[in-house]
């Protein structure tokens, strides 16, 4: 079984919320997610182009389909660290640890970081692309990092025992963050950047550095951070950068954060790719998940290494951080 440390999922539950269909994870998602052996994810409230006019209305939104799902769905259990994602499983529901992917959506007030927690959020990053009053993300300007609000913010999720992600940061942020952070940090869903010059993904460095904190790095399998050639984006080279990764920093600091996001529309994904689709050959969803596995062990990983890959080295993370 699997854990993905990184979907986009809450985002079609609210489309499909705010159009009024109900028990959304019923009809469309739970049944793929169990063929592709998922067990449970970060699902993350995502201020999604082009619902991003009003960040803090959208967030609003999100948490409203979020709450009506949950009363619908009873296949699933929201959880808030190991010991009940333990219950979860042995209840045999899909566990979901609710993710922020950016805090665009409180502006400069840091008391909606409490709010957000009190919601049973357990996971953040400070921006998506975006600079915004915190951080800055791949789209922002190159030089600018945390702001001093930003710096009060990674402290605050710290203090809350949340998990600190670096994903969609510019280098300058990244760095920052890693200056500040105690315990585990992680980068949700990235690859290699020496594989794939693509910004979202990773310098040795930063892959270094993550480890130090005893952290994960998410192997994502968003085609255009797998290559910049969209005839070698496919499963096959997803693998090259599992391979570079666990040989750079160790299989114990990898794990998988796939970012699928073939259930959405190309309306968001205009906002930072050219492409018509954002999956992989040979990895469209997560259908395809033990397929990539079973490509993963025959280019050398061992059954132990994929097992901590596949879950532990997230439950890990969980447990030193979550309380």
């Amino acid at each position: 079984m699997y854990f993905d440390g990184h979907s986009d999922i809450w985002t079609d539950v609210t489309i499909r919320s705010l159009n009024g269909e109900r028990d959304i994870l019923r009809k469309h998602h739970l049944p793929r997610l169990r063929k592709g052996q998922i067990e449970g994810s970060i699902f993350v409230i995502w201020i999604d182009p082009p619902n991003d006019a009003d960040p803090a209305q959208r967030c609003r939104q999100i948490m409203n389909a979020v709450r009506q799902e949950v009363q619908d769905c009873d296949e699933i259990a929201i959880v808030k660290n190991y010991s009940e994602i333990e219950a979860a499983k042995a209840a045999g529901k899909f566990y979901v640890l609710i993710g922020l992917e950016g805090l665009r959506s409180i502006g400069e007030d840091l008391s909606k970081i409490d709010m957000l927690y009190d919601f049973g959020a357990r996971h953040a990053m400070l921006s998506w692309n975006e600079e915004n009053a915190l951080a800055t993300g791949v789209q922002g300007t190159p030089g600018r990092g945390l702001t001093d609000l930003g710096k009060k913010a990674v402290r605050k999720i710290i203090d809350k025992h949340m998990i600190l992600d670096v994903s969609h940061l510019n280098d300058a942020s990244i760095w920052d963050v890693l200056k500040i952070a105690e315990g585990p940090v992680v980068s949700s869903h990235a690859n290699a950047r020496a594989l794939c010059g693509a910004s979202r993904n990773l310098t040795d460095e930063q892959l270094l550095a993550i480890r130090d904190t005893n952290g994960v790095v998410g192997l994502n399998s968003f085609n255009k951070f797998i290559s910049e050639e969209i005839p070698d984006q496919r499963v096959e080279n997803l693998v090259k950068h599992a391979v570079y990764i666990a040989d750079k920093i160790g299989p114990e600091h990898l794990g998988f954060g796939f970012d699928f996001f073939e259930f959405l529309s190309t309306d968001s994904m205009r906002s930072y790719s050219d492409q018509d689709t954002s999956y992989a050959q040979g990895i469209e969803d997560c259908t395809k998940v033990p397929h990539l596995v079973e490509l993963m062990k025959k280019a050398g990983f061992s059954d132990a290494e994929l097992e901590g890959i596949a879950r532990e080295n997230w439950m890990r993370v969980i447990k030193e951080t979550l309380i």
